[in-house]
């Protein structure tokens, strides 16, 4: 079988993705696009029969079976919109869409276009995610009536790096807008979907010391199409770094570790016997791959990315549907978007809307709500923190580009050697 090409958009994020479909079977990575011209030469350094540009559109024109697309996090729809109308699969990175209008696009692309795409939420892939994904399909816990779920990471200490100056989305980006790595697993565990949100934040305070002018935590609360509560800590910045989930259902509970040995799954079932007394079992163990474990082990993100690659590959080797299409890609996005909208209200509950009905997107195909400064001149937008505006002073700014400056120096040297 003649080998899937394979172009990258984005390779700072995609670097690990480039390297995970050049050992593939299936694929070969030929060419490669960044705006920024250093990361472009560093990645290039060594590399042979791989094409770099420089602008996305003249990418585009090359032989390209396959777009991998990690550009900035709020403009991935509009470059997946393009690589699907060209006829290319697309494997998009997190998150899918900036606004509401965007994601009824999006999805109308993928439908016109009959490829394949796939959403990229690498943290439904993790060996305990899995694990319990499978558990809960077996029903040893029952049916899903309560979950909790969080991505708590301070990344102050490395901001010089995950951004490339004042206007760079992470300075500005609600926090429940990037919810996926929180609320995508629960999705994909128990197979429900958001009907309605109720979304919260916590002021900017700490972010600001670093020149971010979005809320320091964004949560909110879905109610699932099943009438299931979960509970969303999406992207915040806190003193202590925490990756977890917890699923309650109607047979028992299973979450992994918070904050220490966080691979380790906890599994709680309950019976209730005849004479209504509680039986009870419990097991912490380390789930671990079930399959492909030695080649997810070298993988990023704990093996995840492994995953995301190859089944997004067999997805169109086989013409099945990927593990997390179009319209999931939706379910653990528009709660995001739509939790923010919810708390610049008073926190009301706001309808979650079905994007697999095209009667749900007419309804919100003009929807360009958003808190992006570029987005400024439309009326009504609101701002990027519940606060209002927020005014950072230059020498944060300065401080931040000092530490970054020397940060590329160091990438510089590097390539020369």
């Amino acid at each position: 079988m003649k080998k899937l090409k394979v172009g990258i958009f984005g390779i700072k994020r995609g670097s690990s993705f480039a390297n995970l479909f050049s050992i593939n079977p299936n694929t070969e990575v030929v060419a490669i696009c960044d705006y920024d011209e250093l990361f472009l030469r560093n990645f290039l350094k060594d590399k042979e029969g791989i094409t770099g540009y420089s602008g996305y559109d003249k990418f585009l024109e090359h032989d390209l079976d396959i777009v991998v697309v990690c550009n900035y996090c709020t403009e991935h729809a509009p470059a997946a919109i393009k690589a699907l109308d060209s006829g290319r699969h697309v494997l998009s990175e997190v998150i899918a869409c900036k606004t509401l209008a965007e994601g009824v696009d999006l999805c109308r692309a993928v439908e016109r276009s009959k490829k394949v795409y796939m959403f990229g939420e690498n943290y439904c892939f993790f060996p305990y995610i899995q694990e319990m994904e499978r558990l809960y399909k077996e029903g040893v816990i029952g049916e899903y009536l309560y979950g909790e779920c969080e991505y708590v990471h301070d990344c102050r200490g490395i901001w010089h790096i995950i951004t490339g100056g004042k206007e760079h989305w992470r300075n500005w980006l609600p926090s429940t807008y990037y919810c996926t790595h929180s609320l995508g697993p629960i999705i994909k565990i128990t197979k429900t979907r958001p009907l309605k949100v109720v979304g919260f934040v916590v002021p900017n305070k700490l972010s600001r010391e670093v020149g971010r002018i979005g809320d320091d935590w964004g949560l909110f609360v879905c109610i699932m199409d099943n009438c299931a509560l979960t509970r969303v800590i999406a992207w915040s910045t806190g003193p202590h770094d925490s990756i977890w989930y917890r699923v309650h259902g109607t047979k028992g509970a299973m979450e992994n570790n918070r904050w220490k040995d966080t691979g380790v799954l906890n599994l709680h079932t309950v019976e209730l016997t005849e004479t209504l007394d509680i039986k009870e079992e419990k097991r912490s163990y380390i789930p671990e791959f079930i399959k492909y474990k030695e080649e997810a082990k070298k993988a990023g993100h704990g093996g995840s990315d492994f995953f995301v690659v190859w089944s997004f590959v067999d997805s169109i080797i086989k013409d099945e549907p990927p593990p997390i299409d179009i319209y999931t890609a939706m379910d653990m996005t528009l709660p995001g978007i739509l939790a923010y909208r919810s708390a610049c209200s008073g926190s009301i509950p706001l309808e979650v809307p079905d994007f697999r009905k095209e009667e749900e997107r007419k309804k919100y195909e003009n929807d360009r709500w958003s808190p992006d400064p570029k987005d400024r001149n439309i009326p009504g937008q609101p701002y990027t923190s519940i606060l209002g505006e927020i005014k950072i002073h230059d020498e944060i700014y300065r401080k931040v580009d000092e530490k970054r400056r020397k940060y590329l120096m160091d990438i510089e040297e590097k390539i020369k050697k």
